[in-house]
């Protein structure tokens, strides 16, 4: 089904729902993956919860971001750091790939914390991630903010590029790294996560606010959630995809964050053999879903 097919069936008031439950409709869907697929909604007004493979665990790539860019906006919030505050980036952060700081650096050696935290977020910088991961504290402080938080389901044990390190070397290495549960979340607490998030019960309302605006701008997201909602829906989210092995396996294809403010949603989808144009609509097909 295209996008206009999508908008006629919005339009007209119809939609696959009116033929069965929604998790009806995510099964069909679900059903056309090679991959291991996972899917949870949260309406925020009702608290009416849908989930699909919804305890099963799968790596996190870059939705790590959302969790590493919260845990350096709750140091704001303690006053360890400052929003303003000028961040060396040191010369072992530097990913030359995905990565406007690294374009930038050395010339530029230091970076406000807000640039950091959007660049992270909006476009995925590696750079970013590695700098805030290591002034951040790195895996005991993120178990202890999760502790913190009461937050289960989550976890993140490695930085970024040791998990794209530990996830290449063929197909076998690629097997073990989708088996492996650091580094990895549920849809079901990432939407625990989101619904928390969105509510203010884990930072300040400055931070959440400021947190919420680098989702929305979010620009690696154009084919996951966004692409088959109705034009002018405002989706403030977070996208994630690893590595591919030799051969087509994927590791991991995942979007998560919430469609204008009223419903929540994660999708992961692990070991695919499947194109990313192939995962990332069937993405896009769980959330039309489940925002209709």
């Amino acid at each position: 089904m295209t996008r206009r097919d999508y908008l006629v069936l919005f339009g007209g008031g119809l939609c696959a729902a009116s033929t069965g439950s929604l998790l009806s409709r995510w099964r069909s869907i679900v059903a056309e993956s090679d991959g291991v697929v996972g899917v949870a909604a949260l309406n925020l007004r009702t608290g009416e919860p849908a989930s699909l493979n919804g305890d099963e665990r799968f790596p996190l790539a870059s939705v790590c971001k959302l969790l590493i860019a919260m845990n350096l906006l709750a140091m704001v919030d303690e006053r360890k750091f400052a929003i303003p505050d000028e961040i060396e980036v040191s010369p072992a952060d530097v990913v030359r790939h995905v990565s406007e700081v690294a374009e930038r650096w050395p010339k530029q050696r230091r970076f406000p914390l807000s640039e950091l935290i959007q660049l992270m977020i909006a476009t995925s910088d590696n750079t970013a991630v590695e700098t805030l991961y290591r002034i951040g504290g790195g895996a005991p402080a993120m178990a202890a903010r999760f502790r913190r938080w009461r937050i289960d389901g989550i976890r993140i044990d490695r930085s970024e590029r040791q998990c794209g390190h530990d996830a290449s070397g063929g197909e076998e290495a690629m097997r073990r790294f989708i088996a492996d549960p650091r580094d990895t979340a549920t849809p079901n607490a990432t939407v625990q996560l989101l619904q928390r998030l969105f509510a203010g019960q884990l930072l300040s309302a400055v931070s959440t606010a400021f947190v919420i605006r680098c989702l929305e701008a979010c620009e690696t997201g154009r084919n996951r959630i966004r692409a088959l909602l109705p034009p002018g829906t405002v989706v403030a989210d977070k996208t994630g995809t690893t590595g591919t092995a030799p051969g087509g396996l994927n590791g991991s294809t995942n979007d998560a964050g919430v469609i204008d403010g009223k419903l929540a949603i994660a999708v992961y989808i692990k070991g695919s053999r499947q194109s990313q144009p192939a995962r990332e609509n069937i993405i896009a097909r769980l959330a039309a879903a489940a925002w209709r």
